[in-house]
């Protein structure tokens, strides 16, 4: 006798999972862009569940709210409610219970919160992440996690170079692992600034291979400096026309597959927003908008610092001069964006004086100007910067060369 198989009853499948993705999208479209990025409503297994998801998919690309209403509106108009059914009670009730999880009584974080102060008291240091640069790090207690952290600047003042500075540091000193977002530069031209970083080599000769040829010397910490990185947790993303929903995607994967440690992105103003984020008449403003708050979502859902370069405009070059020493900077000078002030927890300002005064008495130092810092205060500390290998160090190191 011939058997039938029925595929639909034969595929494993996972029928609560389902609703309860359902029922996040209704209960917060941000994820909707996630989920969709990921699936398509044909992936679902269930024929009403598949009418849902597309039905949420419509509204989103129609620049609408997908919630209970809507979505039943919008199946009522296409005659497919009656198939749907009253899965609606089963959504709404997941979606309560995602509400409920949402509040936590302070009697529940209590004993959390002693034990973060006990840790601190007892070691008496931060629990952030340590960048290398002791000052900075006992400003900002290091780098928090759920923290977003914006390095800003003009260009050329050092902001690819100090997150690059910093996450050489993370990866080889404190062993942590560290992704790297490179969406200007190739991934070997980012090694390569790594590697001059590290081995404190000329960057130029690595890049030209003229004179001054590497010295043994040289030769000898460049190989000792490749061997550090090449045993470092450091991952670089060199992908040019990445999007903010395929950057989170690949965060959340190497969290799961390497323990990720804090995410670095050079820079936010060239993340690309696409899909369902994308609104038809949205300027650049608002899709930075989209991109820093979903960077600081990032930021909470992996319980990691992530940290960000961004272009200021040229207003704080019209407000200074030498008669104020250099240029003056506000938040308000943030490219494209009061949003990316809004969002970010620490707002650091890089400036060094010796590129708008080339006879500056202040050669081979940087401002770092903390301008904004959610959880700590705000100030100035001033690094040594190397020009030649690019390399930002703590001040005692410039006095020592």
């Amino acid at each position: 006798m011939a058997i039938t198989l029925d595929l639909k009853t034969a595929l494993p499948h996972d029928e609560i999972a389902e609703r309860a993705l359902l029922g996040a999208m209704l209960l917060d479209n941000r994820y909707v862009n996630q989920v969709f990025s990921e699936i398509s409503s044909e992936d679902f297994f269930r024929d009403t569940h598949m009418m849902i998801a597309s039905a949420i998919l419509h509204l989103i690309d129609a620049s609408s709210t997908a919630d209970i209403i809507t979505v039943a509106s919008h199946l009522e108009k296409n005659k497919e409610l009656k198939f749907v059914g009253e899965i609606q009670e089963d959504i709404i009730k997941i979606s309560e219970d995602r509400i409920k999880k949402g509040f936590l009584a302070t009697a529940d974080l209590i004993p959390e919160a002693m034990e973060l102060i006990e840790n601190i008291q007892r070691k008496g240091e931060s629990q952030g992440l340590k960048t290398g640069f002791y000052e900075l790090d006992d400003i900002t207690s290091g780098f928090q996690n759920g923290d977003l952290i914006v390095f800003a600047a003009r260009p050329s003042m050092g902001k690819t170079a100090l997150a690059l500075n910093i996450a050489v540091n993370m990866a080889i000193k404190e062993e942590k692992s560290v992704a790297f977002y490179s969406i200007e530069m190739s991934r070997l031209q980012v090694l390569m600034r790594m590697l001059a970083i590290h081995a404190k080599v000329s960057m130029s000769s690595l890049r030209t291979g003229k004179s001054p040829h590497l010295t043994n010397k040289e030769w000898h910490d460049l190989e000792l400096a490749a061997a550090e990185l090449q045993k470092a947790k450091l991952f670089i993303d060199d992908s040019a026309s990445l999007s903010i929903v395929e950057m989170k995607a690949r965060a959340r994967k190497l969290k799961v597959e390497k323990k990720l440690d804090i995410v670095f992105v050079d820079y936010l103003q060239l993340i690309k927003v696409t899909g369902e984020s994308l609104r038809r008449n949205d300027n650049r403003a608002q899709e930075v908008t989209i991109i820093t708050a979903a960077l600081k979502e990032l930021a909470k859902e992996l319980q990691i610092p992530v940290v960000a370069m961004a272009q200021l405009n040229r207003a704080p070059e019209t407000r200074g001069g030498k008669r104020e020493k250099g240029p003056r900077y506000q938040l308000s000078d943030l490219k494209e964006s009061g949003s990316i002030e809004q969002d970010a927890d620490v707002v650091i300002f890089i400036h060094r004086d010796d590129q708008f005064d080339k006879d500056s008495e202040r050669k081979g130092e940087a401002d770092l100007i903390i301008a904004k810092q959610r959880n700590g205060p705000t100030g100035k500390i001033v690094l040594a910067f190397l020009d030649k290998f690019t390399k930002f160090a703590n001040m005692e190191f410039h006095e020592r060369e």
